[in-house]
């Protein structure tokens, strides 16, 4: 369990851009069925049952937040980059993720934020060791 909480929810180190991709994948999968399953308690006329399924989802997207925070933090370390740039990012996705609703001339806008999310996926990091890490594996 330690690994698993390590893996998804720790913010030292580097993380590579393949195992970034592929954890993000896993961790949406994983809260997403989280939260879906708590449709039964949804469904009870129960006002307790309506209550936990509300907690349920609560903590779903808690633990979703934290882990895309955690992988984009330690994958901007791969880059050489400190944490604190996450903040820019997660408001260039966030924007990116409305505009990419509205007209056309508004999604041509935001493609450039869109870019971002490719260079976190993609750009290879740091060949050497940086003040981060050793290579990831």
């Amino acid at each position: 369990m330690k690994t698993l909480l390590h893996r998804y929810l720790s913010f030292d180190g580097r993380l590579g851009p393949g195992p970034f991709r592929n954890r993000s994948t896993y961790l949406g999968i994983g809260t997403g069925t989280f939260s879906i399953a708590s449709v039964p308690l949804f469904l009870t006329e129960s006002p307790l049952g309506y209550q936990a399924g509300v907690m349920v989802v609560i903590v779903a997207l808690a633990l979703l937040a934290i882990g895309i925070a955690a992988l984009t933090v330690r994958r901007l370390h791969d880059l050489g980059w400190s944490g604190y740039h996450a903040i820019w990012v997660a408001a260039a996705q966030s924007s990116w993720a409305f505009l990419a609703h509205a007209p056309l001339k508004t999604y041509v806008l935001g493609l450039p934020l869109a870019a971002i999310a490719v260079w976190i996926m993609c750009w290879p990091g740091n060949r050497k060791p940086n003040r981060f890490g050793d290579v990831p594996e």
